[in-house]
């Protein structure tokens, strides 16, 4: 999916948790630090964030064999329908890129959506739709734990 000449990543999961949790799982960063991780298996990451539009917020996300540091800047929050912030790291070849993660309930489950924009080339496009992917499990595993 692109607009203009750009990819854009787009990922539509349903979860099983009311969009207040799935929003404190994305802005509280012992929360992040339990699911947020682009990789399949076990998680290991450190959150810091300023939950506020402005404020700022950096992710380091590791696996046994790489590692994965972000960061962007809180662009709108809107608890616990929308939340927008910049994406910028090495994998995004230091181009500020945009993520809308939007919260839409549907009874005792929440339709996440979450669009990535911006993104520089289709090889930084396939690797953040694999990324995202393997975040979006995990969010749903943690979910599912009680988390």
């Amino acid at each position: 999916m692109a607009r203009g000449d750009t990819p854009i990543v787009q990922v539509r999961r349903r979860v099983k948790a009311p969009a207040e949790q799935i929003f404190d799982l994305w802005t509280n960063p012992d929360l992040m630090a339990r699911w947020m991780s682009p990789f399949p298996g076990a998680v290991d990451c450190k959150a810091s964030c300023d939950l506020r539009p402005g404020g700022a917020f950096s992710l380091v996300m590791s696996s046994v064999e790489s590692s994965r540091e972000v960061s962007g800047t809180y662009v709108q929050v809107d608890r616990p329908r929308k939340l927008v912030f910049t994406w910028i790291g090495p994998l995004t070849n230091n181009v500020t890129t945009l993520v809308t993660v939007e919260l839409n309930p549907h009874g005792d489950e929440t339709d996440l959506v979450l669009t990535h924009e911006r993104l520089p080339t289709p090889a930084i496009h396939e690797g953040h739709t694999k990324g995202w992917g393997h975040i979006l499990d995990h969010l749903a595993d943690e979910v599912g734990s009680g988390g």
